[in-house]
Order: structure tokens, then sequence, then C-alpha cells
């Protein structure tokens, strides 16, 4: 059986994750790793994510990488770079990624134009993947989608405690955590995250074959009553500490579609914020759908664990997702970016055995 021969791009959260899922998948080569940290670079894959060795070593020579014989990249850097995206594209290699570009030709139509365009070139495709978005935003509404028959609304809520994520540039810049309101209101990220979310909204409404005719979001944030330790550094008295970010899309037919986060930093209980809001559950997902047939699917790790391990977990879930991905992107046909309204389904991967090749 030939195996596809992948690339991972930055070994951050997700992509030590994802790392990890390609060295373990049973169709999949590592051929390469990139870098960017000193403390990294030389050092053998399997160390990276503590495992056994691998004999593929990590650089952070960007040219030596692009030139590299592989199917495909798993590009997960923090932040990302279209143009770079596009020149990994252009050399013939696939990507599949967990940053942005969903579902982006009503949102970012000139970075769709440009991405479809090295995808041409390249013969390749790009797939966004992941968790949340990529995954529980779009792909799982839309396959509860398939019970109902007239949908009044979609909702995806997410319910997350922050404390453990270390990652400070995505808690303190992307999640607006740590900031004043006044900080958070003028942050350019948070209107680039306004057409982010709105991508799932425009797949979902897509997949019901249907169009947005009307977008609305709103911003609430709750401050915190005292200094609150966290993985990102402390998050200060009078800041951000419950920031819930809710993007509305409502569809030529009247349904309404709605993508809503709560992200805070703290437990359920919430004494550590000058105020409370009324969250149903503790951190995970929640899917609600109302019409004929309505109802509400939640999505939680196993309570016994701690928050530190649902963090970490959540994060294994993205990098996992990217790497199931791999396969169905390198087979598909006409080149270009690659939704989960063009894929097959994605599962996880346990072994080589196909009942069907072998009938």
């Amino acid at each position: 059986m030939n195996k596809y021969r992948v690339i991972q791009w930055a070994t951050g959260v997700a992509g030590t994750a994802s790392l990890k899922g390609v060295i373990r998948h049973p169709k999949l080569e590592l051929v390469g790793v990139k870098v960017y940290s000193d403390e990294k670079a030389g050092k053998d894959a399997g160390d990276l994510v503590e495992g056994e060795k691998t004999g593929v070593l990590a650089t952070q020579d960007v040219d030596a990488i692009i030139s590299m014989d592989a199917d495909c990249v798993l590009y997960c850097p923090m932040p990302w770079d279209v143009d770079e995206m596009c020149r990994i594209l252009r050399s013939g290699k696939h990507i599949v990624t967990p940053c942005p570009y969903w579902f982006p030709f009503t949102q970012d139509k000139e970075a769709a134009e440009k991405i479809q365009s090295a995808c041409t070139d390249g013969q390749v495709n790009l797939h966004a993947s992941g968790c949340n978005p990529g995954g529980i935003a779009e792909r799982f509404p839309l396959t509860f989608s398939g019970w109902c028959n007239r949908i009044d609304r979609i909702t995806m809520s997410e319910y997350g405690d922050c404390r453990h994520y270390a990652s400070e540039g995505v808690v303190r810049e992307l999640m607006n955590l740590g900031k004043t309101p006044e900080e958070a209101d003028n942050n350019p990220i948070k209107d680039m995250l306004v057409s982010f979310w709105n991508e799932p909204i425009d797949m979902i409404a897509e997949g019901l074959g249907s169009e947005v005719i009307e977008y609305e979001a709103r911003h609430n944030y709750i401050l915190a009553n005292q200094d609150i330790e966290t993985a990102a550094g402390i998050i200060e008295k009078d800041t951000i500490a419950l920031n819930n970010y809710m993007h509305i899309g409502r569809t030529r037919e009247g349904t309404e579609i709605v993508q809503e986060q709560v992200w805070l930093m703290d437990d359920i209980e919430q004494n550590r914020l000058q105020e409370k809001m009324d969250i149903p559950r503790t951190s995970g997902w929640r899917i609600k759908i109302e019409g004929d047939v309505s109802f509400h699917v939640d999505i939680q790790f196993p309570s016994d664990l701690s928050q530190e391990e649902h963090t970490s977990i959540g994060m294994s879930t993205t990098g996992f997702h990217c790497v199931n991905a791999i396969e169905a992107v390198c087979q598909a046909d006409n080149p270009g970016i690659k939704t989960y309204l063009d894929l097959p389904m994605i599962t996880g991967c346990m072994g080589t055995h196909s009942m069907r090749e072998n009938a």
C-alpha cells in the first residue's frame, strides 16, 4: 500500500497533536517537519511529541520544506500566511489546515480566489478542518439537519473554561480575554473573527440549499472581580474574563443560524466574575435545532477528567480531525478549496483493511 507523504508545518498546540496523529496513522508517512524555534530545530519529530524516534528531523528552512517530495502539508501556524499557503499549493502539495478558509467564498472572496488559483496551478486541494470551526460549527449541524423537514433555527454554542489554555496569542488576541472592553472593541482581530464565524453560517446555509441575506454580531463582556491566574498569564481585575460572541445569519427562507461562543476564565460558578451569565453546562458544545423536529445534542468529554485534560483533548480533536481528512483531500477531483460539502465522510483510521477492495 502506498502511503501519503505528509509534512507537518508548525508544532504548536494543535500542530503537536496533528504531528502525533500523522506518526500513528497507518496510511500516512511523515517526511518533514517545519518549526519556528531554535529550540525545536534539529530535533527528531518523535521527540517533539514525546514518542519514539522517527528519523525525521525538524527544520526552520522554508525552502527545504517546500522542495520536499510530499503529497500533503498539515499547515498549523498562528498566525497563518495566505501567500505562504499559496506557495505550498503551487509546489504541488495539498494542504489540510485548522486555519481559516472553511468556506471563504462569501466572507473573503479575495483570499478564496488566490487559493483557488494556486490550487489550479499546483493541481491540488486545500481543506480547512479541525474542531470549532471545522467540525462542530458546521459539519455536525448539517449532519443532524437530515432528521428535519422544516428548520427554524440552528444554534451551535461552545462553552469553554480557558484557564488551562496555554496559547497566550489565542487567549488574549483572538478571544480578547485579559483585555479591557475598550481594547477589545478596538482590536482589529475582532472584525476578522466576524467573518470567520460567518463562514460556518454560510456553509450551513449552502448545505441547506439556501443563502444568508442578513448577518448580525453581538459581543458581550464580563470583567474579573479579582486577578485570575491562568496558563496564559494573569487575567487582571477589571479586564475581560468572560467573552460571549454571538454571530447570526438569517437565510432567504427565514432559517436563523447562530454561532455562539462563551469563553471564560473561571468555572461554571463564576465567582471570580463581576456578574454571572446563565451557562447551561460546563465546557463543551451544544447543537440545538428547532423546527418541526426540535432537539439538542451535547458533546462533552468525560466528567472525571481535569479541566486541563479537557483542554488538551479539545486541541487534540482539532489536530486529529485534520490528519484524518488527508486521504480524502488527496483523492478529491477538480483542484480547489474543498469543504465538507465536497468530501466524503471523514472517519478515524485504525488499519488498512477494506472489505470492498477485498471482495
